[in-house]
């Protein structure tokens, strides 16, 4: 997967970091799905595995985009017509999510050398809508045991509330000005916004007011530079 077309370049990366963390983060927050992962596809996939057993044509643009955002219960309701709601629960139970989907997904390109790179020198965090743990797909995919907190809506308020990436800070013992929140949806942007935590967005140009890395080795280079300038 290539990157955006309006990908910042390194120095646009550092001095926005450098600005708004004023100075390198110790701490970094990441949204899951889209993030950490590519699951577009896996996710929508189970979506249109309930609708056509429900007789429903498969999700369209707006639908989509809502479910990849939102928590796996909201998305079921939202894509779901009221006088279908009952059956909904029935066939959700069918289906198995850990046998038929999560092996669709993978890991975000370029994502686990740049984890194995800032590992040990920055607090890592994940921030998701999803509900149960995430610990033996993070494990599956090479990224287990980097991340603490794993804020799921099992421990906070879902996005876009900022509860979870308060309670992160709060685990850190750090400002909000010490962290830097990567994520691709409103959602994430409007979280960070309201725990006060500098954002940056991950491959989606409606939300690239805030700054943009569309590529994680790019990061991985922002933040290497600003690391070793400190330990210097």
């Amino acid at each position: 997967m290539s990157s955006c077309s309006d990908c910042m370049d390194l120095n646009f990366i550092i001095h926005y970091i450098k600005d708004n963390c004023k100075g390198v983060p110790k701490g970094i927050i990441f949204d899951c799905d889209g993030v950490l992962i590519d699951s577009v596809e896996a996710n929508m996939a189970f979506y249109n595995m309930i609708r056509k057993k429900l007789g429903l044509p498969e999700l369209n643009a707006e639908q989509r985009e809502y479910c990849q955002m939102s928590t796996a219960a909201q998305a079921l309701e939202y894509i779901t017509p009221s006088a279908l709601k009952s059956q909904m629960h029935e066939v959700v139970r069918e289906v198995s999510y850990a046998r038929d989907i999560e092996p669709m997904i993978q890991a975000s390109e370029n994502f686990v050398p740049f984890l194995k790179t800032i590992a040990g020198k920055f607090l890592l965090g994940i921030h998701t809508n999803r509900t149960g743990p995430i610990d033996y797909m993070l494990n599956r995919l090479d990224m287990g045991g980097y991340f603490d907190p794993i804020m799921t809506v099992r421990y906070c308020e879902p996005k876009p509330s900022p509860d979870g990436a308060q309670k992160i800070l709060a685990q850190w013992k750090i400002q909000p000005h010490e962290a830097l929140f990567i994520g691709d949806s409103i959602m994430d942007m409007q979280a960070a916004r309201g725990a006060n935590i500098p954002f940056l967005s991950y491959r989606n140009e409606r939300i690239m007011e805030d700054g943009t890395c569309c590529d994680f080795a790019l990061l991985e280079k922002a933040l290497m530079f600003l690391y070793n300038e400190k330990n210097a």
